[in-house]
């Protein structure tokens, strides 16, 4: 893989690492762990860079998102409570820690007590 069309997509630990590279190349996907003693660990546990070809980044976002939600499945989880925003514009709120529905004149959730603005 030459240097112009590498992308670097991150750091993990290797054993995270090697089963991302099989499963890329489950689907033809070449990535490249690499060592660099600034941003790479040893001892316990071992991280080394992670880096892909430009243009298969599309493809190892979608390996990593399915990854992602196998690691959720079976889980009382939902993803996208956990992405809301409190916005004091609005009129209504949804609670990232529990998906409670409430007014956004409340200061904190009515259900499990998060607050979102602090008062002054």
């Amino acid at each position: 893989m030459s240097e112009l069309e590498r992308v670097f997509i991150g750091i993990m630990d290797l054993v995270s690492a090697k089963r991302l590279r099989d499963k890329l190349a489950e689907r033809g996907i070449e990535i490249e762990l690499g060592h660099n003693k600034q941003t790479c660990t040893s001892g316990c546990r071992v991280t080394v860079e992670v880096w892909a070809k430009s243009h298969d980044i599309p493809k190892v976002q979608e390996v990593l998102a399915e990854e992602r939600m196998k690691l959720l499945e079976g889980l009382d989880f939902n993803p996208d409570q956990v992405s809301q925003v409190f916005d004091p514009k609005k009129e209504t709120a949804v609670c990232p820690a529990c998906g409670a529905r409430f007014s956004t004149e409340n200061k904190e959730c009515p259900e499990c007590g998060l607050v979102f603005i602090a008062d002054k």
